[in-house]
C-alpha cells in the first residue's frame, strides 16, 4: 500500500505539486480563524449563586439561604446536580447543567428560579446574587497599583483609584466579563453612637438612622422663570 502511494507520487508529480500548493494557500486563510487555547477550558455548564451574610453561623446560613435556593433550582430543565457550601457568613451555590445548553440560556433560567428562591428567605438575612460568566481558568491577568514612597497616597485611596477609574477603564475592553478587587481598605464614611447620650436626649438607634437618610437625599423644587430662562431648584443633601 505504502509503496504503490509513492509510485502514484512519482508518477503524477505535478498533480501532487498542486495539491501541496493549494493546501498551502488554503491553511494561510484557515489557521488565523482557527479557535486554539493553550489550556482549553474544561468546564462544564455552571452557573453560580453567592450571598453573602453576616453574623449568621454556618448552620444557619445552610438552613435559611443555601437550602431554599437549592431546592428551587433542582426544578430547572436538564439540570445535572446542584452543589453547595454553606460557610459562616457565606452561602456557595453551584447548579450544573447539560453539556448541551447554552451558558446564557442558563443563566436566565437560573435568575428566574432566583426570583422565587428570595421570598424563601427571611428579610434582611441575605441577597443570593448570580456570580460571574466565568470559569476557573477565566482569571488571566493580575495587577497591582503601587504609590512611590513618600507620596502620602493610602491604602484607601489607592483602592478607590482602582474601583472608580482603573475598573471601568477595563470594563469595555473586549473579553473581559469583570474585574475583581483585593486587598486595600475601602472607604467608608461612619456614624459612632454614643449610648449615653443617645438616652440623655431620649434618642434611638433608628432616630439617628432616619435623621441620617433624610439628611443624604436630593430634593427637587421645581424651576423658577427668568426671562427667557428656566433656572432649576434643588436641594442638595449629600
Amino acid at each position: 500500500m505504502f509503496q504503490r502511494i509513492i509510485q502514484f507520487a512519482v508518477a503524477n508529480r505535478l498533480l501532487l505539486v498542486l495539491a501541496l500548493f493549494s493546501i498551502s494557500i488554503a491553511s494561510f486563510f484557515i489557521i488565523p480563524k482557527l479557535n486554539l487555547d493553550a489550556f482549553p477550558d474544561v468546564t462544564n455548564v455552571q452557573v453560580t449563586v453567592n450571598t453573602e451574610a453576616p453574623g449568621l453561623a454556618a448552620t444557619e446560613v445552610e438552613q435559611l439561604i443555601t437550602y431554599p435556593i437549592e431546592s428551587v433550582m433542582y426544578a430547572l430543565p436538564d439540570v445535572k446536580e446542584v452543589r453547595s457550601i454553606s460557610k459562616t457568613g457565606l452561602s456557595g451555590i453551584t447548579v450544573v447543567f447539560d453539556e448541551s445548553v447554552d451558558i446564557y440560556f442558563a443563566r436566565q433560567l437560573v435568575f428566574e428560579r432566583l426570583q422565587a428562591a428570595k421570598e424563601l428567605i427571611p428579610e434582611g438575612v441575605g441577597t443570593p446574587e448570580m456570580g460571574p460568566n466565568s470559569s476557573g481558568l477565566g482569571q488571566v491577568y493580575q495587577y497591582l497599583l503601587l504609590a512611590e514612597p513618600g507620596s502620602g497616597v493610602s491604602s484607601m485611596e489607592l483602592r478607590s483609584l482602582n474601583d472608580y477609574v482603573v475598573k471601568l477603564l477595563l470594563m469595555p475592553v473586549e473579553g473581559i466579563t469583570e474585574v475583581l478587587s483585593f486587598g486595600g481598605e475601602v472607604k467608608q464614611y461612619q456614624v459612632n453612637l454614643n449610648p449615653a447620650k443617645l438616652l440623655s436626649y431620649d434618642l434611638t438607634q433608628q432616630d439617628v438612622m432616619g435623621a441620617v437618610n433624610k439628611n443624604n437625599g436630593n430634593v427637587g423644587g421645581w424651576y423658577m422663570p427668568r426671562g427667557q430662562e428656566q433656572l432649576v431648584i434643588r436641594g442638595t443633601g449629600w
